[in-house]
């Protein structure tokens, strides 16, 4: 699978992700259109966002912006450039917790993770407050400074990603976007077979018909359990209905199969050299749906209070 692909970041640019893993909520595909991602550093960062911490401190705003170029990047101090150089000043990922605690307080990061932890029990806070307040200030830090910058550890809290857990989701967002936008008949075909269940079947199969990709009706022949690619040669794609586009290459679409069906083996994936049948999806939905396929060390500090 190609890193960069543009027509699958032309993809999620869109807001077009219904089906993709993490980026199909309401809430996501508005920020995937907002955000613009155009690198899988983007899609990292566009994942840690969608996070209650981020959301509480206000660093979904401000991250957009300055993205963008519509605001200057705003660092809570000089001091803190390093760690959140590569979010525009926005705190995103769990390490830039830990970061900003272990510069301010000159504590080790192994003290400053314990914190971020400590972060997520109301009762806790209180006395880590104080006690990162006093060891700020005794490194030298303003009271503005320190509150301003305490305000946004305090609302980010635990409730955020590490970096590693947002890498290990984004690959299968990028791996669901790619397939999505270069084999939407095998995406569609394993969407409703496996019915993550986001939304249901019918916003699938409508999603897939606006794609311009064929869902052939049942067949009490080749039909079955699952749905399922299936080659149609041009004379049989008038039963599917109106498909509206084709691509001159292939077109798909999906249909499940009965058990001892009498259709032989199964048929393989479309093939790119512009002849031949083109590849569809057997449903077990008996009427005729259609979507679209494209080809495309300083001195340690201690904290005791949690």
């Amino acid at each position: 699978m190609p890193e960069g692909d543009p027509a699958t970041y032309g993809l999620i640019r869109s807001a077009e992700t219904l089906g993709c893993f993490q980026i199909e909520s309401p809430g996501q595909r508005d920020l995937v259109g907002r955000l613009q991602p155009s690198t899988f550093h983007d899609l990292v960062v566009d994942i840690s966002l969608f996070r209650p911490g981020p959301v509480a401190a206000d660093m979904v705003r401000p991250f957009i912006e300055a993205r963008h170029g519509r605001a200057p990047v705003r660092y809570p101090h000089p001091d803190l450039e390093e760690p959140l150089e590569g979010t525009y000043g926005v705190v995103v990922f769990h390490e830039q917790v830990i970061d900003i605690v272990a510069v301010m307080t000159g504590c080790g990061r192994g003290e400053a993770d314990r914190v971020r932890r400590g972060l997520s029990d109301p009762e806790s806070q209180g006395r880590i407050k104080v006690w990162f307040a006093q060891h700020a200030a005794a490194r030298g830090y303003d009271e503005e400074t320190i509150q301003r910058t305490w305000e946004i550890v305090e609302a980010f809290g635990s409730y955020g990603f590490c970096k590693a857990h947002a890498v290990a989701f984004a690959v299968p967002t990028y791996q669901s976007a790619w397939l999505k936008a270069h084999h939407p008949a095998a995406f569609y075909a394993g969407l409703l077979t496996h019915d993550p269940g986001m939304y249901p079947k019918r916003l699938l199969l409508a999603d897939a018909r606006r794609r311009g990709v064929p869902v052939l009706p049942l067949d009490v022949n080749k039909s079955g359990v699952t749905h399922r690619i299936e080659l149609v040669s041009e004379s049989s794609r008038g039963r599917c209905g109106d498909c509206g586009w084709r691509s001159p290459t292939c077109t798909a679409s999906a249909r499940p199969r009965p058990r001892g069906s009498p259709t032989g083996s199964r048929t393989p994936p479309c093939s790119t050299s512009g002849s031949g049948p083109a590849p569809a999806a057997r449903s077990p939905d008996a009427s005729p749906r259609s979507a679209r396929w494209t080809r495309s060390a300083p001195t340690a500090a201690t904290c005791n209070c949690i």
